[in-house]
C-alpha cells in the first residue's frame, strides 16, 4: 500500500478532470434536461452522482490494495471541490462556500453508495443504473429517456476513464525507483495516453508504506 504525498490528491483530482474531460460531457446534460431545478441545484446532483461513481471504482481490488481508504476519500473531496472550481455554473464566492457545496454533494453521493450496499444481483442492470434512476427521481425526470440514457453513459465512460487513470498512476508500483517513490506521467485519456517523455514525469504522488 501507498501513502500520498503532500497535495497528490488534488493532482490525482486535477487529472482525473483532465482524463474524464467530465467538464464537456456536462454539455450533453444541459441538452437533454427537462428537470425545472435550478441549474446549480441539478447539476450539484450529476456531480454527486460522479463522485460515487469515483469512490466505488476505487473499490477496485488493484485500487482498493494500493491506497488507503483516507486518502481515497481526499482523492473524491478534492475532485468535486475542483469540479466546483472550474464549474461557472456553480457560484462559490471563496474557498469557505466552495467546501460548504461541497458537502452537500458529498452528502447526496453518501446516499447513492447505498445502491451498492447489498448483494449485487449479476443478472440485473447493476448499481450504476439504480444511482442514475436516483438522480432522475430527485430532478423530477424520471420518464426523460433520453437523459436516462445519456446519464446511463455518462456513468460507465467515466467509470472506464477512471480504471484507465488509476492503471496508469499504479502500474509502476511493481517495479519501484531506485528511491522508493513513484513517478507517473500525467495522462490524458483513454485514446491519446502515450508512454510520457521521462522528462516530462510528474512529480512523486506516492510512497511506500
Amino acid at each position: 500500500m501507498f501513502w500520498l504525498f503532500e497535495g497528490a490528491s488534488l493532482k490525482i483530482a486535477k487529472n482525473l478532470i483532465k482524463v474524464t474531460g467530465v467538464q464537456g460531457t456536462l454539455s450533453l446534460f444541459y441538452q437533454k434536461n427537462l428537470s425545472n431545478i435550478a441549474p446549480e441545484e441539478a447539476l450539484k446532483l450529476i456531480l454527486a452522482l460522479n463522485a460515487c461513481n469515483l469512490m466505488q471504482t476505487m473499490r477496485e481490488d488493484f485500487i482498493n490494495k494500493e491506497i488507503d481508504p483516507e486518502d481515497r476519500q481526499d482523492i473524491v473531496d478534492d475532485y468535486v471541490v475542483e469540479n466546483i472550481r472550474q464549474l461557472t455554473a456553480i457560484v462559490a464566492r471563496d474557498g469557505a462556500e466552495r467546501m460548504d457545496k461541497c458537502m452537500e454533494i458529498m452528502e447526496v453521493s453518501e446516499k447513492l453508495r447505498a445502491h451498492w450496499m447489498g448483494e449485487e444481483d449479476h443478472t440485473g442492470p447493476g448499481p450504476r443504473y439504480y444511482a442514475v434512476k436516483d438522480i432522475l427521481r430527485r430532478l423530477g425526470n424520471e420518464a426523460n429517456h433520453d437523459l436516462h440514457d445519456a446519464l446511463f453513459e455518462f456513468m460507465y465512460t467515466q467509470h472506464r476513464h477512471f480504471i484507465h487513470y488509476f492503471k496508469n498512476l499504479l502500474e509502476p508500483a511493481d517495479n519501484p525507483q531506485p528511491t522508493g517513490e513513484l513517478s507517473v506521467p500525467e495522462v490524458t485519456n483513454e485514446t491519446t495516453a502515450s508512454p510520457a517523455d521521462p522528462g516530462q514525469m510528474d512529480p512523486p504522488l506516492l510512497e511506500p508504506h
